[in-house]
């Protein structure tokens, strides 16, 4: 949605169709094409295009899709898990105590919010927020402030990864630890200005907010993505697993709207 917005890091050339990830059936490969036949049952990412019946794909953009996984799982798996894991791998840490927030702006949000909340505690989080509605004038982001510390306790956050950026960043950023991190992931509610005053009372520079952008990582250093193993192997484990919230029949894509 970002993309076709005109909102994310990457903007294709209009015309163009959205979907940025697959999962099908190989019917027939390249000359010259190694490690993929015909039948194979595959994911791939390409980043736009994806919403059709058919679609070429480079073949080292193709990964097996393994035995007792189906299509669903499949298409919605590669690149949020991608970027999660190429945060935590390469640019911060893991094996901590998670606390996750859950929030959503609309008519929806209180049970979208409680969704969320389960969710993040299903997939593993040792404890979950809940927020409200942005956006939030200065008392209501000082406030979110306040329950943003209270969830990281005395020494504050380690490591805050924040998918989402707008008005949930600021506070956010008041709630990080002494020489904590920052991951800047994305920023779906909007591009935040944060005050850069937190960052030196925090014993942070600018380096230490981290951007987070695994699509060019990839492209930049195919050899280095070893998330692409990490993740199957915790998806086999099922340690990770792609939740996907509503199912579309194809000839409705064009209509479907994101919920109020």
């Amino acid at each position: 949605m970002l993309v076709i917005d005109d909102r994310y890091q990457s903007r294709p050339p209009r015309p163009f169709a959205p979907g940025g990830e697959i999962a099908g059936v190989v019917q027939a490969v390249g000359t010259g094409v190694t490690g993929v036949s015909p039948g194979d049952r595959v994911i791939g990412m390409v980043g736009h295009g994806d919403l059709a019946e058919k679609v070429a794909v480079d073949g080292d953009r193709l990964y097996p899709l393994p035995d007792g996984r189906g299509f669903t799982e499949g298409a919605a798996l590669l690149l949020t898990h991608a970027t999660a894991i190429h945060a935590l791998r390469s640019r911060a840490a893991r094996g901590g105590s998670v606390a996750a927030g859950a929030g959503r702006a609309g008519r929806r949000r209180r049970l979208v919010r409680r969704q969320g909340a389960r969710g993040a505690r299903e997939a593993g989080a040792d404890d979950t927020l809940v927020y409200g509605r942005a956006p939030f004038d200065r008392d209501g982001s000082m406030a979110l402030a306040d329950r943003f510390k209270a969830a990281g306790g005395r020494c504050g956050f380690d490591v805050i990864l924040d998918p989402v950026g707008g008005d949930h960043a600021e506070p956010a950023l008041r709630s990080i630890g002494w020489e904590g991190r920052y991951l800047v992931v994305g920023f779906p509610a909007g591009i935040p200005r944060l005050p850069l005053n937190l960052a030196l009372l925090k014993g942070c520079d600018v380096c230490g907010v981290c951007g987070v952008f695994w699509g060019a990582f990839a492209a930049r250093d195919p050899a280095a993505t070893v998330a692409h193993v990490e993740r199957f192997a915790l998806w086999a484990a099922g340690r990770i697993m792609p939740r996907v919230a509503r199912l579309f029949p194809f000839d409705r894509a064009g209509g479907v709207a994101a919920p109020a």
